[in-house]
């Protein structure tokens, strides 16, 4: 990858702590430039999974696994995994996850449940409108969609069956995209889960998790987080870039670290207050 250029500016803060000169955009591909690449993205996620930064907090609503069988399959082409798919009378979309077959699909849904004998498709589904009002027929809205990879179920299809583990839970969901680790105060942590690659196991039906996300714009950090990532950034680039020579700037940023570190969750715990003042006495007061 390529740092952006509010990626470089952080990179470049940490070249100056160790005195390794500046990089530019057009110049990532020179030593420092390799070396700051090679380490960001794995610097970052790591602090971010290292605490629950309130900037980083997210919350989710999970979905369940499930396989989709068809009668038919798609055209011209068959979905592939990515996929965005949506049944036009049901309005409901999925992702497509793994391509078994060209009429078998593993899928997580966004929204809703498809319908018996519906089409679906890959294509974007629009409202028709007329002067800004939706066009309807009957009780329906009367959609567009691009003719692209779609299916017409005949009655009895899809059918749609929980992919279940082998064994051990009863469901699994499929994380976010943007999932680091599940906060303390997520309330599954009353039941017995699993966390397998990017999917959770449980016996819970559970749909609704809190979480730390992986925030990958640098303009949506804390600026505590920000300066505590500069200083973890810096001491991971001294050796490849200021050689091995260097024990006292290592102690001396281990120290600032230590201190960047402390100040920084102090800070965000600060921030996070979720058991509230609801007591007798502030209720009797009116506060």
């Amino acid at each position: 990858m390529s740092l952006t250029q509010d990626e470089l500016n952080l990179a470049n803060q940490s070249l100056d702590r160790i005195a390794a000169g500046n990089i530019t955009l057009a110049a990532q591909s020179d030593v420092k430039g390799l070396a700051c690449n090679r380490h960001f993205v794995p610097t970052r996620d790591a602090l971010l999974r290292s605490y629950e930064f309130n900037f980083a907090n997210g919350r989710a609503e999970l979905s369940l696994m499930y396989n989709l069988a068809l009668q038919a399959a798609p055209g011209p082409d068959i979905w592939v995994a990515g996929d965005v798919i949506t049944g036009i009378a049901s309005d409901a979309t999925a992702t497509i996850l793994t391509v078994i077959s060209g009429v078998e699909y593993e899928i997580a849904y966004l929204d809703g449940t498809f319908e018996d004998g519906e089409t679906i498709t890959n294509g974007t589904v629009e409202s028709v409108v007329w002067q800004d009002i939706p066009v309807y027929s009957g009780d329906e809205a009367v959609v567009f969609y691009s003719d692209t990879d779609q299916v017409v179920c005949g009655t009895g299809y899809p059918i749609l069956a929980e992919v279940v583990p082998v064994f051990g839970y009863n469901h699994q969901y499929i994380l976010p995209a943007d999932f680091l680790r599940l906060r303390p105060k997520d309330s599954i942590y009353n039941y017995k889960f699993v966390i397998e690659g990017n999917r959770i196991l449980t016996d819970h039906d559970t749909k609704h998790i809190l979480y730390v996300k992986k925030v990958t714009d640098p303009t949506l950090w804390d600026a505590l987080f920000t300066e505590l990532f500069v200083l973890k950034l810096a001491w991971k680039l001294i050796n490849p870039l200021a050689g091995t020579g260097t024990a006292s700037l290592k102690a001396e940023l281990r120290e600032e670290l230590r201190y960047a570190e402390a100040k920084a969750r102090i800070v965000s715990a600060q921030e996070d207050n979720c058991t509230g003042e609801e007591t007798f006495t502030t209720a009797r007061y009116g506060q």
